[in-house]
């Protein structure tokens, strides 16, 4: 064991706060994370698919060697504007009254 002195946590709050409640932002950052793995998930799904409609067999060689080209990564990045819309979809209508109502 070494003899720093240096604290083993960054300095600050241990996460972000951004609601209210304590038990809000912990679910938030569950539903946050399981958001990222299923659109990870969906992206290798998506070179198994390319990888076998080019005849080859979808190995784990294979995928991980796929390049997706200009239009898979538009067509990834389209998928992925959509999908944090749909999942922010009541925070971002939320927001949007809230401005709304600041107008009038």
């Amino acid at each position: 064991m070494s003899g720093s002195k240096r604290p083993r946590k960054a300095a600050g709050p241990e996460r972000p706060v951004y609601f209210n409640g304590g038990d809000v932002d912990r679910v938030m950052a569950v539903v946050l994370a399981l958001s990222s793995e299923v659109a990870a998930l969906r992206e290798r799904l998506d070179a198994h698919e390319r990888v076998a409609g080019l005849g080859q067999a979808p190995s784990v060689t294979a995928v991980e060697a796929y390049e997706p080209d200009e239009n898979v990564q538009a067509a990834r990045e389209a998928w992925r504007d959509g999908y944090i819309r749909r999942l922010f979809r009541v925070i971002t209508e939320d927001v949007e009254g809230l401005k709304a109502g600041q107008g009038e």
